[in-house]
């Protein structure tokens, strides 16, 4: 079989391309043909990050609405004649394109649909329309948490043949041990907390920092280091200076490659406590699953896809969406029980070679091979 995979970016540095980036990776050593199609601007990321694979630049500048005018630019159907099936990786905007062009063409179709791009459209006008229609296109519609399926359903008003296939994780890339002697190094006699991830609103870290300056009253040997880059740095820098503790927590910037797991392998608990603001939500959470590969239990809150990424009590502990005193004191049940933290550690490195991306794109396969069987 020969794919036409459509995505919206190579920078390995964001969550969509870390996700396409592995993918591709997967395919190709499942021995699937396929060609990824990206936007031209993607070309230099491309080039840098992910040369080995086979791509087209053939797409139009991403855009966040159909109101913006380069929309009309989205109306071009690309040829996919070559191609067996149209795969768009994820949703809003690529998938209407996606979408056009297989229907062209005569070629099945199936998308992913993430979180927040798979909902928010369909509050707009003319997007729900075009989103819609793509949905209705869609022999499969791929989500990786149980939440993005019902948000769909919810906010369509529409039932759709949805199915759900989590995001992976490169298990073996974070199951390998590191030397994080130099980071704990700075930190002696310290718990080490981590949470990785853009700093926006819908990430969550003021939660977590707030939840800090409660836990400081019972228990202060800890510090907060916080890896990622974003607008919402110098609130994020503020609240922590009005909590008074300011000094408890590090603003690390971005971190990727081996610098990125020696993170992970230093901290003692991983913490991640998004939110679902104004509809943003997170999907999924491969960071989860990243921690679990190196050993870690995580802290978050029951908010979007979580609960897919974390087995409550078993990996890690889940707390209600936006409870600071509820993340407080899951970090302090943690500080205390280093037995737990082990066997959540364990439990969540399992939960993480049962996700590695060989398994996930086996399950795209073999959704490849149905659709392909079903359309002779």
């Amino acid at each position: 079989m020969r794919i036409a995979l459509f995505s919206s970016t190579a920078n390995v540095r964001n969550g969509y391309g870390n996700i396409t980036a592995e993918y591709c990776r997967g395919l190709m050593s499942a021995g699937i043909d396929f060609t990824l199609f990206l936007p031209e601007k993607e070309r230099e990321a491309h080039q840098r990050f992910i040369p080995d694979i086979p791509a087209r630049f053939v797409l139009p500048p991403y855009i966040f609405e159909m109101k913006n005018p380069k929309a009309l630019l989205y109306l071009k159907r690309i040829d996919v004649s070559e191609f067996d099936l149209v795969h768009s990786l994820f949703d809003f905007p690529y998938c209407f394109m996606a979408a056009r062009s297989a229907k062209k063409y005569g070629k099945p179709f199936i998308m992913g649909s993430q979180g927040t791009y798979g909902v928010v459209p369909l509050l707009r006008f003319p997007d729900w329309l075009a989103l819609k229609w793509t949905y209705a296109q869609a022999k499969k519609i791929i989500v990786p948490s149980w939440f993005t399926r019902e948000m769909i359903i919810k906010y369509a008003k529409q039932e759709y043949p949805i199915e759900v296939i989590h995001n992976g994780v490169n298990f073996a890339r974070f199951v390998k041990a590191a030397d994080a002697s130099d980071i704990r190094a700075k930190y002696p006699g310290k718990m080490i907390f981590l949470t990785v991830g853009g700093l926006k609103e819908r990430k969550g870290q003021d939660l977590a920092i707030k939840a800090m300056a409660e836990l400081k009253r019972k228990f202060d040997q800890f510090v907060y280091l916080v890896v990622g880059g974003g607008e919402w740095r110098s609130h994020l820098q503020d609240i922590a200076r009005d909590s008074g503790i300011g000094d408890k927590i590090i603003f690390a910037g971005v971190k990727d490659g081996s610098e990125l797991e020696k993170y992970f392998h230093a901290c003692d608990v991983y913490v991640h406590t998004p939110r679902v603001a104004h509809l943003n939500f997170e999907g999924f959470g491969i960071v989860y699953l990243e921690a679990g590969a190196c050993g870690k239990p995580s802290v978050a809150t029951d908010a979007g896809g979580v609960r897919d990424a974390v087995i409550d009590q078993k990996t890690g502990i889940i707390v209600p969406d936006g409870d600071i005193n509820g993340i407080s004191e899951a970090l302090l049940k943690l500080c205390r029980d280093g037995t737990l933290r082990k066997i959540m550690g364990a439990a969540g490195r399992q939960y993480a070679s049962e996700n590695d991306w060989a398994t996930i794109v086996k399950k795209f396969s073999d959704i490849y091979s149905q659709v392909l069987l079903v359309e002779g």
